[in-house]
Formats: structure tokens, sequence, C-alpha cells
């Protein structure tokens, strides 16, 4: 017994001196020099990071996060402020604003028990500059703070976003959460958009709301975003969650493993989450809540900004992905046993999967997987890895583009609840909608597909 309990200590030790070559091998070849030279607390463990580009509400986002429930364990923020050569004189003189509005508030502050870092960065290369780029210097140096205290294995880097409010557990959510989840990577943040100006002042938003038909365009597209989720883990597909830049986390060990943060200045979220997604088990933080700003942006050319934007100009509606084209994903994954037998799938092929696969599927991507697979067990991980997210999103774009037509999203809902057997709202608005799927991501109901 005693060799056993020594014998899982020295494992330990190994394991801990591999999460230390690494994360040093990732701070030295891929990460800038140091930035913040204050010492980290010994008990440091939750690191959240903050990209802020033109944004004139960060006070507002850093006083919710102050006056959240402290956690058991020591945490503090990093906000990377950011601009570059090609943004107007109006976004530097804003960004500058937000610096030394935030300066003289956090010189106001006493007793604060979260501290918060200002990084300034108003030139950053065009060729990188944007949110993945700012996030990784953030979660870069994150990564570092954890290092120097010997947390670069369970240390935890938290995704948030300067126009945010959230839950008054946040950081105990988290921390709770990563506490009781231990094998998890990472974790995708449940979110809400406030629905209209009365949310967005109960919530601490201000008195400056939109007009209402900016909370109608943000109401349909949190819609599109759930029934896209819930599509898919109707399916059984593996890896439907949200992918919201601000509501994720991931252990720092999780961090060095992907390989940081991407520099992609659209959609860095969705990339990053994913190759997270490959390490284990991803988790869903429901008992949080994250609270985004809706607002009208063409930043980046997709995202809450520009659907907001895209609603408005299409007569307020929103189309989403056909749910034919996630039935004939369901198709695809029901056909794993014939495909590991028989190296083929069954003679009736529905009309866009047959498209989008062509004749190399099953000439050249079948044989391969199938060679390199010792068993089903080993298929099956093997295709998912083929057939992931990414190649997901191509076949939806794939089968809306060139099959199907694009379906309103509330039609879309609608069809989908009937499909899972779920009351659809009499109502049937949007709102009604929207609420109505809100609770069955809370509930985690889905399918019973092949996959889970």
């Amino acid at each position: 017994m005693v060799y056993i309990v020594e014998a899982k200590a020295a494992k330990r030790q190994v394991v801990k001196r591999q999460v230390t070559e690494l994360h040093e091998q990732y701070l030295h070849k891929a990460a800038g020099s140091r930035l913040i030279d204050d010492k980290p607390h010994p008990d440091l463990w939750i690191v959240v990071v903050i990209p802020c580009h033109n944004e004139p509400d960060l006070i507002g986002a850093l006083e919710h996060l102050a006056n959240c429930k402290p956690p058991l364990c020591h945490a503090e923020v990093i906000v990377v402020v950011n601009g570059s050569a090609k943004n107007q004189p109006a976004v530097h003189q804003q960004n500058q604003r937000t610096l030394d509005q935030a300066a003289d508030w956090l010189a106001r502050q006493s007793n604060r028990w979260l501290p918060i870092h200002l990084l300034n960065f108003p030139n950053m290369p065009s060729k990188h500059a944007g949110v993945g780029q700012a996030r990784k210097i953030g979660m870069d140096e994150a990564l570092r703070r954890l290092a120097d205290i010997g947390h670069a294995e369970d240390g935890l880097i938290v995704c948030y976003d300067a126009d945010c409010r959230c839950s008054n557990n946040y950081f105990t959510g988290i921390e709770s959460h990563f506490a009781l989840h231990k094998d998890t990577p990472g974790c995708s943040i449940h979110f809400e958009h406030p629905l209209d100006a009365k949310e967005w002042t109960i919530l601490g938003f201000g008195n400056n709301a939109a007009e209402q038909k900016v909370f109608d365009g943000i109401t349909s597209y949190e819609l599109h975003l759930r029934y896209h989720v819930q599509a898919q883990k109707f399916i059984g597909f593996p890896y439907g969650f949200h992918t919201i830049g601000s509501a994720m986390a991931v252990r720092a060990w999780a961090y060095v493993k992907q390989g940081g943060m991407n520099r992609r200045q659209a959609g860095e979220d969705f990339y990053f989450l994913q190759k997270i997604s490959w390490l284990g088990p991803l988790t869903e933080l429901d008992n949080i809540t994250v609270y985004p700003s809706p607002r009208l942006s063409n930043r980046v050319p997709f995202g809450t900004g520009k659907a907001v934007g895209d609603y408005l100009a299409n007569r307020n509606q929103l189309t989403t992905y056909p749910l034919q084209a996630y039935q004939e994903v369901q198709w695809l994954l029901n056909q794993a046993t014939v495909m590991w037998e028989k190296g083929k799938t069954d003679d009736k092929k529905p009309k866009a999967m047959t498209l989008f696969l062509g004749k190399d599927f099953c000439s050249i991507v079948l044989p391969e997987l199938r060679e390199n697979s010792g068993n089903f067990t080993a298929f099956r991980k093997r295709f998912l890895r083929w057939f992931n997210a990414f190649r997901l999103m191509k076949f939806l774009n794939f089968t809306r583009d060139q099959v199907y037509s694009p379906t309103v999203v509330e039609a879309a809902a609608k069809g989908l609840l009937k499909s899972m057997k779920q009351p659809v709202p009499k109502q049937s608005s949007t709102v009604a909608l929207l609420r109505q799927f809100r609770r069955l991501e809370k509930e985690k109901l889905s399918g019973d597909g092949l996959w889970q």
C-alpha cells in the first residue's frame, strides 16, 4: 500500500515536471516578453483576460467583476487595450480615454480583493491586430503569472469582454465547477443577452439603451446560436457547445497543449475552444451567467454585431441553417458501424451529404481512417476528428448556399422543438422561443444519438 501511494506521488511529480517544461517552451517560443512586474499572489488560480478595443464602458464591466463574491482562491484581471495604425483617430482617442478613466477608477478603489492590470498596445501590427491577438497577449501573460507560482497545470485562464456584465457568483461558480470537474480541459459558460431596455438597465448597463429593434435583432441571433447548438446535441454530435469569446474558460495546461490562442481577427473563440475540446471532455457551466451587450458592429465579418446589422438590413428577419442539414449529419453519424465493417456507407445517401463528401470519401478518406484504427472505438474517434466542428460548419454553409434555402430562424427553432418532442410556446414569438431554448440548455435536454 505504501508502494502504491509512493508510485502515485512519483507519477504526479513526473506529470508536473512535464507540464512545467511545456509551458516554459511555450512562453519562450510563442509568447512575448513579461508585461506585468507585480508578483502574483501565491494562491492565484483564476486570471480573467479582457480585450478592449474602442470600448466606452470598460469601467462598468470591471465594477461588476469587482462586486462579485470573492472565491476561496485568489483571482485577478488583465485588460488588453489595443489598437493599430489602421484604426481611425477616434478609436485611438477612445482607447486613451478608456485607459485614463480606468486608471482613475482603480486609484479610487480601496480594499480591492481583485487586482486589475491595464496593458496598452496602441500600435499592434495591422496584419494581426484584432481580438484574437489581444486575447493571446492577455492569455499568454496570464499563463506566465500562473507559471510563476507553480500553477501552470490547474490554473484557470478565463475569457471575458469589455462590454459584459456577469452574475454575482461568477468567480465562485468557475472555482467550484473546475474543482468538481477535475478532468475537463475547459468549459463554455452560460450567457444571456438583455432582450429589452428594462433588462439592459437591471443588468447594470446604464440608461443609454439602444432602440428595441436592436434588442429584437440580438434576440433572433441568440435564438440562432441556441438552435444551432441544440440541433447538434439532438443528433448526437459531440461538439455541440457554445463558443462565445466572452464566456469560456480553460486550464493552463490545456492552453499550452492546444498551442495558445490564435490570432484570428474573427472567430478566434470558435477555433480555440473546438481545439480545446479535443484534449478531453469539454463541460458547460450553467450556474453562472455572462451578459454580453447587444450592439451594432461591422468590425468583423461575422458574430454578434454583424448579425444584428444583418437583421436590421433584412427587414427585421434573420435566417439560419435548415433542419434538413442537421438530419443529414445524423444520417452520416449513424453510418459508423457500416463504414467500419464494410468501408462504405449505405446506398441511400441523402442529397446534400452525397454532394459534399464526393467520390473521394469512400475511395480515399474511409480506407485511410480504417487502416489507422485497430478497432471500432478507435475508428469512431478518428472519424470524429475528421468530421469535426470545422467540417460541420463547411457542410452547413454548403447546404444553405447550394442545396437548401436558408430558413427563417423562428421556423427552424419550431421545427427542432417538434422533432425533440418539446412544447412549442403558444405565443411562438422570438422571445418566447428563445426562453424555451434557454430552458432546454439549462435542463441539458438533448437527443439520444449514437455519439453521446
